[in-house]
């Protein structure tokens, strides 16, 4: 019998518990992003609440009671983002507002719901805990219903889990180990002279354009800058473009040194990013460069794709909100009261990265340095002299017809692309000049856009696309010996460490044709070849 009442009365953990993490298990559910990304934010609103719990037992002296108010709270708290969705829906509906972003970026508007919002659950939990019936009937049902969702959430991550392991190795065993992509084709595996292996940094600036295209459609002239990185010894391959039209088709490429559109077209699927995972972060370039003694040392992007590489070392911010966490914020009503707090955790984490590049230091073994910087990518979050701005609609990092859907236009994102370009060009010559004055022999730097930006691109369909735009890149080079040779002006990525390892590490890999290969953000792998209309 006591032990029944035991864990009757402990019941309120649970219940209050579950009910705070059935939207957080869902997003987890409904993203690609893997679970280390999730679980520790997960643990950490289980413990809050389980000392909401204990204070507010503390008061009542009644479990059942602290536990329903907890719940109500928790209710209130994260499942806003969800009813606010729910009330935008019906508003719609109902011909009230025409366009979702009216509610979803007005900060006036979710705060007062909020506020409306609490007085409401205030209100029905004071009903509850006058009443020891309802409140007992209140704590039961709760009890049931959660014990119910606790079934349903450990089936279903147990599931995503079991999927995404089978699901890795088969893409695995299909993608690299095949020979177009394996990882020792066709290169020597001949020891190599760490002492005077030089420092690789592979910086990918996303949805950086080249020079062309800043002047005609961003009224950007980057003359000055380019003269600049040619007076510290940089090349500028000026006519660069990309092999592929988003970050997570054009990293796989440019790091296993290959194309990979037919592998995909043939063997993948599934239409959404986890099956290309293992190909950026079990990639033939940092496998290469480790097994020649190199330490990879990487940085958080706040783009989960572009997470958890087989790392020696990352360096991240004390503080830092990765992309699931980011997401999760926003089922709450905190970005609404705060919308400031996720632009700052973003520009935070490019300032980090970009301060932290000037002054790596690893004496023993040689470095290759991976950092995957999201600027000037939306969101628009510096203006031309560095200070903090950010769009006055609801953190995100959507870009082209995506941004405009939400409230942007074409016109505000050429203006603050190029603003926030204009503060990074001087971040980069500041960043060069630190990383050659620290390095003890001069390093390998690669500064390129994975990709352009899409002020007039569409990622729906293909028909409403400007290709120059999206496919046109910054691809600068600096080499110890400044002997620039190898390269030329319209090089692409996926030659890029090809050059580099033929140059520098004995290889003798033929170059690639340069390809650009154009897809939509819905069916990522069917790609279609835009080289001839680029041209």
């Amino acid at each position: 019998m006591k032990l029944k009442n035991k864990l009757e009365n402990n019941l309120v953990y649970l219940y209050t518990i579950i009910l705070s993490l059935v939207p957080a298990v869902t997003l987890y559910w409904s993203s690609g992003v893997p679970i280390q990304h999730a679980y520790l934010s997960w643990i950490t609103i289980a413990f809050i609440i389980g000392i909401l719990v204990i204070s507010i037992n503390s008061f009542t002296k009644s479990k059942q009671k602290a536990g329903v108010i907890v719940a109500a709270i928790s209710i209130a708290f994260f499942y806003f983002g969800n009813f606010l969705q729910l009330i935008i829906s019906i508003s719609m509906t109902l011909g009230i507002i025409q366009e979702k972003s009216v509610l979803e970026n007005s900060i006036v508007l979710p705060v007062v719901f909020f506020i409306s919002w609490s007085i409401l659950w205030i209100v029905i939990t004071r009903i509850i805990i006058r009443s020891d019936s309802l409140t007992q009937k209140s704590d039961y049902y709760l009890s049931v219903v959660s014990i119910i969702l606790l079934v349903f959430m450990a089936s279903g991550i147990g599931l995503k889990i079991d999927v995404s392991s089978k699901n890795k190795k088969l893409i695995e065993s299909i993608l690299l180990n095949n020979s177009e992509l394996d990882p020792y084709a066709g290169i020597a595996l001949t020891s190599y002279d760490n002492e005077n292996s030089p420092d690789i940094y592979y910086l990918i600036f996303d949805g950086f354009a080249g020079p062309n295209i800043l002047l005609k459609y961003y009224d950007t002239d980057i003359l000055y800058f380019i003269q600049q990185l040619e007076k510290r010894g940089v090349y500028v391959a000026n006519e660069s473009k990309s092999n592929y039209s988003m970050t997570i088709s054009s990293l796989p490429s440019s790091l296993n040194m290959n194309y990979w559109d037919e592998l995909a077209r043939n063997e993948i699927k599934d239409v959404g990013w986890i099956p290309v995972i293992p190909l950026l972060h079990d990639n033939l370039v940092s496998n290469y460069l480790h097994n020649r003694g190199y330490d990879l040392v990487t940085f958080p992007s706040g783009f989960w794709p572009t997470e958890d590489f087989q790392t020696d070392m990352k360096i991240s911010p004390l503080i830092n909100l990765n992309e699931y966490q980011e997401n999760l914020l926003l089922y709450t009503p905190v970005p609404r009261i705060f919308p400031s707090i996720l632009y700052d955790n973003h520009r935070n984490r490019i300032n980090f990265t970009l301060n932290s590049l000037k002054n790596i230091t690893n004496e023993e073994r040689p470095i290759f340095v991976f950092a995957h910087i999201l600027t000037p990518h939306p969101p628009f979050i510096f203006d031309g002299e560095g200070n903090p701005v950010h769009p006055q609609r609801t953190y995100n990092h959507f870009d082209a017809d995506d941004y405009r859907k939400l409230g942007g236009t074409t016109a505000e994102y050429q203006e603050m692309y190029s603003d926030q370009l204009n503060y990074i060009f001087s971040e980069i010559l500041e960043m060069i000049d630190g990383i050659l004055l620290e390095s003890e022999s001069p390093p390998i730097l690669i500064i390129q856009g994975d990709h352009g930006p899409g002020s007039l691109v569409s990622q729906s369909h293909f028909e409403e696309n400007n290709l120059d735009e999206r496919f046109s890149i910054m691809n600068a080079y600096y080499f110890p010996d400044k002997d620039y040779s190898s390269l030329y002006p319209s090089i692409t990525p996926v030659n890029t460490f090809r050059v580099i390892l033929n140059k520098y590490f004995e290889e003798n890999l033929p170059l690639l044709p340069d390809k650009n290969y154009f897809s939509i953000l819905y069916h990522p792998y069917e790609f279609i070849d835009v080289t001839e209309i680029l041209k």
